[in-house]
């Protein structure tokens, strides 16, 4: 959990699968967005993943995170691995 100020600013849960951890939720709360914390978070996951033995750490991105997710991701070694793209129709 990361705190700012005395109160929850983001946090993120990590699960190991293997010799590989998946960084399973990671975010930062309304409000604390657009300051740098997801840098110091992501970086602290992915320090504590590898601490935890990981060969690999990896992360799902949607298109339903934060425009900065995947900026930062790059930023701090992650690497695309696959792209999957649905066509989803809605019917009555």
């Amino acid at each position: 959990m990361l705190h700012e100020r005395g109160g929850p600013a983001g946090w993120f849960e990590l699960t190991r699968e293997g010799d590989a951890v998946q960084l399973a939720y990671f975010g930062l709360l309304p409000g604390h967005l657009g300051r740098g914390l997801g840098v110091h978070l992501l970086v602290c996951a992915s320090r504590r993943a590898f601490a935890m033995g990981a060969t690999r750490v990896f992360v799902n991105t949607c298109t339903l995170d934060d425009a900065a997710a995947m900026p930062n991701y790059l930023k701090r070694g992650f690497t695309p691995y696959r792209e999957d793209v649905y066509d989803v129709t809605l019917h009555d």
